[in-house]
């Protein structure tokens, strides 16, 4: 068994030696796929103009070369014709990419008329029941108590009309998170049949027996792997009846429950993935992580490293073959792609996210995703590589024909890394490409023999056999070329505003009506967190004349209405005292010059949630206090913390901005792949419209002047 050793290289400045040993020989699990998910907003795509379709479509299909696409089994009411936007979806990836891309498909719920409640998200009278949101019972179903066999029967008969309408599913699971007791559409299974709640183990065997050799069935598909929760349906299941098994990741157990914080700590995750790949992932089965996201109002820079990091444990120690995000395209608050359908389109109804003009953006994660998905194909096998630096993080993928060797490298650290590219005998290196936190992404570097990794970045280096390999003195990084301009980033602080896992002082809160009871403190620990303020709200409907606009107010200190003045944004860790979510009005109170409040931030009931409030409405002065209501009839809140507050310490400054004119200011356009592919005057490169006046290609593109980036269409 040969290694080989990516050596130590003279040193640039400011960068620390690291070496990291790549073994082509110490295979590991076949690869099935990089993904993404496009479950809700698909008519969101269909309403842009045609060229920005086409736009969207090249550059999250062909850009990420994407091997595996999740979609929803929308054929709860056997309608074949709300399929359009599915199929027309479909069709422009397999375009693009053709059987290189496989189909994933989750039902999130089996038809109303199998389910005693009637409906697909299971109320009876507004009221969710839980043995009201299963299968309905049966005195005469061979496989148990619940029409097993007519879901399976439904299932088989979507296989059908999908394959008519040009989608043929190469993967389904049965039941997206047969375990979520949630508001939308779903149905609830237990591991086996109860006397109140179907058995995924019984739906599988009839789904199996209906549908074997039309498909490949994935399984059990939870919400997390914390609880050893997966566990408890994979061992009840028969294997012999599942073609590989499924989960997400919105729990990784231990506490660590909280989407949001998990992307900024992976490691949680190590751990429960470890367990289900020493039981689960030594065989020839598949096992596939098919959604997850942080759960956020608004993208995260540093969420582009969590990903990447999230996928490289994935693949290492989860012994994952394939890996689907939840967010391929969203509305808003996305994770890769965001939809915006038209100028003045209220994305969500709360007037906050209205768009300016119809077309699409890509974020951080885009990049992460990118630097596996474009790189290595189905078929290729992890490898072994290690490394002694324990802010970098490295996995690596030996192609199925064994012609090249593709390591990525992330640096999660805030010092860069300097390494020596790895002497693999006959292989050499043909591709780099890095993508830096707060910094260029997806940008191709020119090296040859040794490369610089920067601070908070993901590098992935492609090596070919045969190619040669040109030798150079010294080490730079090559992130940035001449005709980049590095983004001048403010130092930011977060101001606390008040945390109850730290302070048990609830006396800032006021109740602004008699119906209202006052705020407590509570001690008993829900998911790890022992020490919240419990906020009674109103519990009815506040536009009832009975009911009545019903505020809790938080009174806060001079620094912290300050702090609203200067910050970003806050966000408030919380969660709804019941089992549904609860939905809560933010807004700042006792002289406060904000225009409204922010509507309709969640607090879920299943778990701890951090929502983002942007402060973007919030006057010179500050607000004094923070109101909050709601219909629910209570949230816990751990923490309120103000973020992105210009200054250092806990000095908070103002910023003011003035609006510069760039027009006269030299321009860059970049393709979306950070290639640039013109530069000039800003009032060369725009025609009145916004579109680009360059001959190049038609298409998406950046243009960037030093005052402004903005996203740009070629027509």
């Amino acid at each position: 068994m040969k290694k080989y050793l990516i050596s130590t290289a003279l040193l640039a400045a400011s960068a620390y030696a690291a070496s990291v040993t790549v073994d082509p020989s110490a295979t590991a699990q076949k690869v099935t796929g990089f993904g993404g998910a496009s479950v809700y907003y698909q008519s969101w795509i269909k309403n842009l103009p045609a060229e920005d379709q086409e736009a969207i479509f090249d550059t999250a299909f062909t850009g990420l070369n994407l091997s595996l696409l999740r979609v929803g089994n929308w054929y709860q009411d056997e309608d074949a014709t709300k399929l359009q936007d599915d199929i027309d979806i479909v069709k422009a990836a397999k375009k693009r990419l053709g059987d290189h891309m496989k189909i994933q498909m989750s039902s999130w719920s089996a038809p109303a008329k199998l389910k005693p409640s009637g409906n697909l998200n299971g109320k009876v009278d507004g009221q969710k029941i839980k043995s009201q949101n299963t299968l309905k019972p049966s005195n005469s179903d061979p496989y148990g108590k619940y029409v097993y066999s007519d879901f399976a029967n439904w299932w088989k008969k979507s296989l059908e009309a999908y394959k008519a309408a040009g989608i043929s599913p190469d993967y389904i699971s049965l039941q997206n998170e047969p375990d979520m007791e949630a508001d939308y559409e779903e149905t609830l299974f237990e591991p086996t049949e109860t006397n109140e709640i179907a058995g995924y183990k019984e739906a599988l065997n009839a789904v199996y027996d209906a549908v074997k050799g039309q498909t490949k069935l994935l399984g059990p598909e939870p919400l997390g792997i914390g609880y050893s929760n997966f566990e408890k349906y994979a061992k009840e299941l028969d294997a012999n009846k599942l073609d590989g098994y499924a989960y997400h990741l919105y729990h990784a157990g231990d506490g660590n429950d909280n989407s949001g914080n998990n992307y900024l700590d992976p490691e949680n995750f190590r751990k429960p993935m470890k367990a289900i790949a020493d039981v689960y992932g030594k065989g020839d089965k598949p096992i596939i992580m098919t959604e997850f996201c942080p759960m956020l109002d608004e993208p995260r820079e540093k969420d582009m490293l969590g990903l990447a990091q999230i996928m490289q444990i994935g693949f290492t120690d989860g012994r994952l073959s394939g890996y689907i995000a939840w967010q391929l395209f969203w509305g808003y608050h996305s994770q890769m792609i965001s939809v915006c359908p038209g100028a003045g389109w209220d994305l969500d109804g709360s007037g906050k996210f209205v768009c300016d003009e119809a077309g699409f953006k890509i974020h951080p994660e885009y990049h992460a995703m990118r630097h596996y998905s474009k790189f290595v194909n189905p078929g290729a096998s992890v490898i072994a590589s290690t490394t002694a630096e324990a802010n970098l993080k490295t996995v690596a993928f030996l192609s199925a024909s064994g012609d090249s060797v593709t390591t990525v490298l992330v640096n999660t650290g805030s010092a860069a890394i300097q390494l020596e590219n790895p002497a693999i005998a006959g292989y050499g290196l043909i591709t780099a490409v890095q993508s830096k936190e707060n910094g260029l992404k997806s940008k191709n570097v020119t090296i040859s023999n040794c490369t610089v990794l920067p601070a908070r970045s993901i590098t992935t280096l492609v090596y070919k056999k045969g190619a040669t390999v040109d030798l150079v003195a010294n080490c730079k990084d090559e992130t940035s070329d001449s005709s980049y301009v590095e983004p001048i980033i403010v130092p930011t602080d977060d101001v606390v505003i008040v945390d109850y896992t730290t302070s048990t002082d609830v006396s800032g809160w006021q109740a602004m009506s008699d119906k209202l009871s006052d705020v407590t403190y509570g001690t008993t620990a829900i998911d790890g967190i022992a020490g919240y303020a419990s906020v009674p709200l109103a519990g009815c409907d506040q536009s009832e004349e009975s009911c009545g606009y019903q505020n809790q107010l938080l009174n806060i200190s001079a620094e912290g209405a300050k702090a609203l003045s200067s910050c970003a944004s806050l966000v408030i860790t919380m969660r709804s005292q019941g089992t549904s979510d609860a939905y809560v009005n933010v807004g700042g109170a006792a002289g406060s010059s904000w225009v409204d409040y922010e509507y309709g931030k969640l607090a879920a009931g299943s778990k701890w949630s951090e929502t983002k409030v942007s402060l973007k409405k919030e006057g010179e002065n500050g607000s004094t206090a923070l109101t909050f209501n709601s219909e629910a009839a209570g949230i816990y809140i751990a923490k309120i913390v103000a973020t992105g507050c210009t200054g250092t310490g806990s000095a908070i400054k103002m910023a003011h901005r003035s609006v510069i004119n760039d027009s006269k200011m030299q321009a860059y356009i970049f393709d979306m792949n950070g290639n640039l592919v013109w530069k000039g005057l800003k009032s060369e490169a725009l025609n009145e419209n916004g579109t680009l006046k360059p001959s190049i290609r038609q298409g998406a593109y950046i243009l960037k002047t030093k005052a402004n980036v903005q996203r740009v269409i070629k027509k």
